[in-house]
């Protein structure tokens, strides 16, 4: 007898954790799914006081936002929506921009070292000055963009779409480029390579 009661108590026990638990992780989820888009108290703290580190900053709609100087290091930007801003001499080290907009976008003199541009969308953007030693720009497109004097020592580009892009001057040791796209691409070396053309 004493056996049974046991077993049904320990059963009842064990049920119990595991409602418990998943009591305890849908009201994590309920906590946790915002951090997914932007905060809004983190816009507001960043376009009164052009800085917001380690902000998150996902989704947010910053197209033709005037962020000169701005600092930005650590801060997660994924999706968002960048087109025509001024980043010029932005700290944006080690920061998250993957599958971000940034078409148009004024970065020169940039500092982006480290910085998730996986996926991200610089056509026709001014990167020119700018430092992203050791950034990830796996499948960027970069058609049209200006990286004139830029350092992108140990990037990772993959296969990044550099058609039309100007490198004149840029530092691109330790760079593998065998995936990337070239065609009407401007070299360091002022050179046009047109491997990848159609």
């Amino acid at each position: 007898m004493k056996i049974k009661q046991l077993a049904s108590l320990t059963s009842a026990i064990g049920l119990s954790l595991i409602v418990s638990l998943g009591a305890l992780l849908s009201t994590w989820l309920s906590f946790a799914a915002p951090s997914w888009a932007y905060i809004a108290d983190d816009v507001e703290m960043l376009m009164l006081n052009n800085e917001c580190p380690v902000c998150i900053l996902n989704d947010a709609d910053l197209s033709k936002a005037q962020l000169h100087g701005a600092n930005l290091k650590v801060a997660s930007l994924t999706g968002a929506n960048l087109t025509g801003a001024d980043l010029s001499n932005t700290n944006l080290m080690l920061s998250d921009l993957v599958s971000t907009n940034l078409t148009r976008a004024n970065l020169t003199r940039s500092e982006m070292n480290g910085a998730q541009m996986k996926d991200s969308n610089l056509t026709g953007a001014d990167l020119s000055r700018a430092i992203l030693t050791q950034a990830n720009l796996v499948d960027a497109n970069l058609t049209d963009a200006k990286l004139i004097d830029t350092d992108l020592t140990a990037a990772v580009i993959g296969a990044a779409n550099l058609t039309g892009a100007d490198l004149t001057g840029a530092n691109l040791r330790g760079i593998n480029r065998s995936r990337a796209i070239l065609c009407h691409t401007i070299m360091p070396d002022g050179s046009e390579e047109n491997r990848d053309c159609p």
